[in-house]
């Protein structure tokens, strides 16, 4: 039950860890698309304001530099002739001695009206005369006097210019609180969209990504400031955003699952491993080595298999958690006491009949290999028990050479499996007390297509005459197979062609059609 519910805590843990991961990526992607929509507005409104700019400073100069000294039909014509092309712009008005005597919009001032002190003047750096600022939050124009509007005035010189503040505020802004300023060493001047906006963003008011400040480059103090709340965010794209939290809750739930399975799964895996050695899960079959030369049956390799109540489970899941649960060598006793009391029954097997046991390498660098030749069972066998052990580094250790020369010297037969898949030294071959060389099946299967591995047989056969071992081919399947084997000079072979691995009921059937 223990284990069960740890289990599961994985299971839910591992499905909120992927749930937070995936709703995190989600949050840095929406925190990027807001981050970009700021930035667009704020570009965009920064982009009004060189623009007005702009504007303001080709009107100013130009009439400016006509030195007119007062308001006449020639001096109207100019301004409106001004005005007619302006985007932002939509009246003039001209001074004389500080006050307003005609505008584009009402001409000759019947009353003429005192300019009102600005809220601030900056020297513009074109041509480094004084611009004067006043933002009007409700004016009434002459020529619409029942409607106010919201304006900055702008004066230079002899005239002024009425801009007005809508052209700003358009539905290419999404951002619903954005605010244009103009702000200096001491102080800050609102001059459009809404008051206050830019103070609380600077003083963090607002969550992260949500705000945006972006200054005027071409015209130094104006500034945009803008914020487009989460709450509205999610609101434009909840469609996308309940689609995509629909998909993190499947990940998160799907991983949990899919972890709660694996984890079973392997889990369940180990437990049957280690009571299947405790309660006898394990048996073994036979697959009969034949001599090419005369076809005769002169041993077999034990192959261990695995099935309980739950079913059957292969070699390649049992073999590598053995191996990883450091079962090795009790698997190893296990094979040994098996093998050899089912065979030993066996009254067709003549004695010197060759029985192979493959060995795990983790036995060869413990040690423990060299307890094999303090069995009675084995040593005192019928049969001739050969080690096979498959080629690796482990084989150049010094504690590995003792070990198989003692074994040798107590009746041992040794045998390099697999020999051309793995760690190949020459020197190993002279120098190990070995009897056989096993060659690999993958050889063997590319045999009759003339493979690159084929073409390396006669060099294999070449080593095996040189350092007197005999040889086996593994996973011989066809007759043209044995037949460039047996011509290349192999000395024994196994496979289908001859017989699957079998029970030991099988393995006794299939001996009295043979020749033993």
């Amino acid at each position: 039950m223990k284990q069960y519910q740890r289990r599961s805590l994985i299971a839910v843990l591992s499905g909120v860890v992927v749930f937070i991961i995936c709703a995190s990526t989600l949050m840095y992607f929406a925190a990027q698309k807001l981050s970009r929509q700021l930035a667009r507005d704020s570009n965009y409104i920064v982009q009004h304001i060189d623009a007005a700019a702009t504007e303001r400073r080709k009107i100013l100069t130009r009439l400016n530099n006509a030195n007119a000294k007062q308001c006449n039909n020639n001096t109207l014509i100019e301004m409106r002739r001004a005005l007619f092309d302006a985007q932002y712009v939509i009246d003039i008005g001209f001074f004389t001695n500080n006050e307003l005597v005609c505008t584009t919009g009402a001409g000759k001032l019947a009353a003429i009206i005192t300019d009102n002190p600005p809220d601030y003047i900056r020297i513009d750096k074109y041509d480094n005369k004084p611009v004067r600022v006043r933002y009007e939050p409700q004016l009434y124009l002459l020529l619409f006097s029942g409607r106010a509007m919201e304006v900055i005035i702008v004066r230079q010189g002899n005239y002024n210019l009425i801009v007005d503040t809508r052209a700003f505020n358009d539905k290419v802004i999404v951002s619903p609180q954005w605010e244009v300023l103009y702000k200096n060493t001491l102080e800050t001047f609102h001059l459009a969209g809404a008051k206050g906006v830019y103070e609380q963003v600077k003083n963090h008011s607002f969550l992260p990504y949500e705000s945006i400040i972006k200054c005027s480059t071409n015209n130094p103090g104006y500034c945009a400031a803008a914020q487009l709340p989460w709450s509205q965010f999610f609101a434009d794209n909840q469609f996308l955003l309940i689609i995509s939290l629909i998909l993190i809750s499947l990940a998160g739930v799907s991983s949990g699952l899919l972890i709660d399975y694996s984890l079973a799964a392997r889990r369940s895996t180990i437990t049957r491993v280690r009571k299947g050695l405790k309660k006898g899960s394990f048996y073994w079959t036979y697959q009969p080595i034949i001599c090419l030369q005369t076809g005769k049956v002169v041993g077999c390799e034990a192959l261990a298999r695995f099935e309980d109540k739950y079913g059957v489970l292969f070699p390649d899941q049992f073999i590598p958690i053995i191996r990883k649960t450091n079962l090795t060598w009790r698997f190893t006793q296990a094979m040994i006491e098996k093998v050899l009391y089912e065979l030993t029954t066996v009254e067709a097997l003549p004695r010197n009949f060759k029985i192979s046991i493959n060995i795990f390498p983790y036995d060869v660098e413990t040690g423990n290999i060299a307890l094999l030749k303090d069995i009675p069972a084995l040593t005192d066998s019928r049969f001739i028990i050969c080690l096979e052990i498959t080629e690796d580094e482990y084989l150049d250790s010094t504690v590995a050479h003792t070990h198989f020369k003692r074994l040798v010297k107590a009746g041992f037969n040794l045998s390099i499996d697999d020999f051309g898949t793995g760690y190949s030294n020459l020197k190993n071959l002279q120098n190990l007390s070995f009897h056989q060389l096993k060659i690999d099946r993958t050889f063997v299967q590319d045999i009759t297509t003339q493979g690159l591995k084929a073409s390396m047989i006669p060099n294999i056969m070449a080593l095996v005459r040189k350092f007197n071992y005999t040889s086996v081919a593994e996973g011989i399947e066809t007759n043209e197979q044995e037949a460039i084997l047996k011509q290349a000079g192999v000395h024994y072979g196994q496979g289908w062609k001859y017989a699957k691995p079998m029970a030991l009921r099988e393995f006794k059937a299939y001996l009295k059609l043979q020749t033993v």
